[in-house]
């Protein structure tokens, strides 16, 4: 492990009860373990960020979105416990300010962990414009303690002193507060206070806090007790405990100075198993941690996903052999940041619409439809790119990297989509021309009245924007060679099935890219409707899809291909049954699983046209 044998850092990786050395022998001895691959990474399903973090991210995007020119923005103190956030904020000039007058005429973040109202007022004297991000559980303690100490209670807070959010809520004790960490320390106040309280910090330990609270009524009968530790908190730990009993050993990821993430890093070596608190995958040692079959990754509630994710794919690919699985993931990746099966699926669908339809399907109208599909991609990944970078901060330095590239071939693929359009006729001509205006102004800023200002200002800010018109487009292009045609019933059928085959595409996509579309603002379906409506709408479009798939042939406007559709519209729906179980769906891999479903149906459209 790197840094493992450094002093400061030994607790952080050894068990209780374990040593460095110790470890050392029993796997020279006792252990007999070889370095070998993990066959097994258990992931919980309560890693990564919890809601009060992400409302704090999305208080400050929001913020950064909307500043006008010369308008400063800062934090009060670090927005959240992970360095690697921070430092994304940093490029966008949102820093973390410690002292109050540095923040003087700002906008001014108040933080996840809140802070006391004494700070609050100095902040409002130095003239700052304050947007509140406190975390709606932080709030309600801060609510209790003050109702109580306005009666005349003692407030008690089972927490770290030095924690930010701690120091927030002995803030509103009106000096009648005290924090313990140990339940000894319940005898060292007097025993005739009358009015008592006891609360915790959201992020302890529920063990810890049950002791204490055993002793603080032992000796306070009368006394007050608001377990206060958030629900995501016990969950967390809770699980961590129960992952203990099945894996060889934990990984918990998150900041070193993120009280819940320490908090699961004790719970797991108290359940007496090695346990790794590492902040990224560099932390880790192959060598270590190819003794274990099996290790459990859970993660703070600051951590991003990306981060776990590197961690996880960094378990998964170690040992013999790993080398060759990571260059073929490489490539899978390189070719899905390339926009690669986009572009394929789309010629496909293209050949799909002339099975659908039984009319002649020329490989120049897939052309197009790819390559409309791969510019109109490839040039709105750059006006993506916050929710790139917080979803796949790899994806967005390959962009970055490749940039004049994907400019260029985004420029000779419009063009060759244009050419092929004007070939086919001019009405088809016209058609591409509006396909391809509403593509580039998608993500631009519409330049609108003074007083409509209230309104979006880019199309994809529109609600539910991005779901439903990506898949409009796709249907639309695939369909285009046929609009002049003698068969507009079949025309349509066609339109509305690719539509409802991309519908279900799209939005899966939109799950799978919900962390970063939350925290940018991105008004996807998933992002406004939440990820459980979402889902029971993906149930109704492909349900749709089946309905659409049985009826075009008996209705006379679609060929036997039709009941194809039912094909993928399965595999969506068992997409959408495991996708609902698994963390850190943003993985490339699954985007091109998404993907591969529209490409192999295409394929068989092929495959029907040439046999029939």
């Amino acid at each position: 492990m790197r840094g493992v044998y450094e002093g400061r850092r030994r607790d952080r990786f050894c068990p209780p009860g374990y040593s460095i050395e110790t470890i050392n022998h029993e796997s020279a001895g006792a252990l007999q373990l070889e370095s070998r691959n993990i066959v097994k990474v258990v992931i919980a399903k309560t890693a990564g960020f919890c809601k009060g973090v992400r409302v704090a991210i999305e208080v400050t995007m929001t913020a950064i979105q909307q500043r006008r020119k010369g308008e400063d923005i800062c934090t009060f103190g670090p927005l959240i416990h992970n360095s690697q956030v921070l430092s994304m904020l940093a490029k966008k000039g949102v820093v973390d300010q410690s002292r109050i007058e540095l923040c003087a005429g700002k906008k001014v973040v108040i933080r996840a962990h809140g802070i006391p109202p004494y700070s609050r007022q100095k902040l409002h004297e130095q003239g700052a414009t304050l947007l509140d991000a406190t975390c709606k559980r932080v709030a309600k303690v801060h609510a209790a303690i003050k109702r109580h100490a306005r009666r005349g209670y003692h407030t008690i807070i089972v927490g770290d002193a030095d924690h930010a959010e701690v120091i927030g809520l002995l803030g509103y004790t009106e000096n009648r507060g005290a924090v313990i960490n140990r339940p000894e320390q319940i005898d060292e106040f007097p025993s005739d206070w009358d009015k008592v309280l006891l609360v915790a910090q959201t992020t302890q330990n529920e063990e810890v806090f049950r002791e204490i609270q055993k002793a603080f009524l032992n000796k306070y009968p009368n006394g007050i007790v608001k377990n206060t530790i958030c629900d995501s908190t016990q969950e967390r730990q809770a699980e961590v405990r129960q992952m203990c009993s099945q894996v060889e050993a934990m990984v918990i990821v998150g900041g070193l100075n993120s009280g819940n993430t320490l908090r699961l890093a004790e719970v797991a070596r108290e359940c007496r198993i090695p346990t790794f608190h590492v902040e990224t995958e560099a932390e880790l040692d192959s060598e270590v941690m190819g003794r274990y079959s099996c290790v459990g990754v859970s993660a703070g509630a600051s951590t991003p996903n990306w981060i776990i994710r590197d961690v996880v794919d960094y378990l998964e690919n170690m040992g013999a052999g790993a080398g060759r699985k990571l260059k073929f993931k490489r490539l899978i990746e390189s070719l899905s940041y390339g926009n690669f099966y986009i572009a394929l699926a789309t010629a496909l669908l293209a050949q799909m619409a002339a099975a659908l339809t039984n009319m002649a399907g020329r490989a120049s109208f897939s052309l197009m439809a790819a390559g409309y599909a791969f510019a109109m991609h490839s040039l709105n990944v750059y006006l993506d790119q916050d929710s790139i970078e917080l979803n796949d901060p790899g994806r967005a330095a390959f962009y970055l990297k490749w940039r004049p590239v994907f400019m260029a071939s985004s420029a000779l693929s419009l063009g060759v989509a244009l050419t092929v359009a004007y070939r086919i006729g001019f009405p088809n001509f016209v058609a591409m021309l509006l396909l391809m205006l509403l593509g580039v102004v998608y993500g631009v800023k519409l330049f609108l009245p003074a007083d409509w200002q209230r309104f979006p200002v880019k199309i994809k800010d529109i609600p539910t924007s991005k779901t439903f018109l990506v898949p409009t487009a796709w249907a639309s292009v695939c369909v285009l060679p046929y609009f002049t045609s003698d068969f507009p019933l079949r025309v349509a059928y066609a339109g509305w099935a690719i539509f409802l085959l991309c519908l279900v595409r799209t939005t899966m996509r939109d799950l799978l890219a919900i962390q970063g579309d939350r925290l940018v603002g991105k008004e996807t379906l998933v992002v406004l409707a939440g990820e459980k409506t979402t889902g029971k709408f993906v149930v109704g479009a492909l349900i749709a899809l089946v309905v659409t798939a049985v009826c075009g042939p008996l209705a006379g406007v679609a060929t036997r291909f039709s009941y194809f559709l039912i094909v993928p519209a399965a595999i969506y729906g068992f997409f959408l049954k495991i996708g609902s179980t698994r963390k850190l769906r943003e993985d490339p891999i699954y985007e091109v699983l998404i993907e591969i479903v529209l490409i192999v149906a295409g394929l068989c459209a092929t495959a029907w046209r040439l046999v029939y």
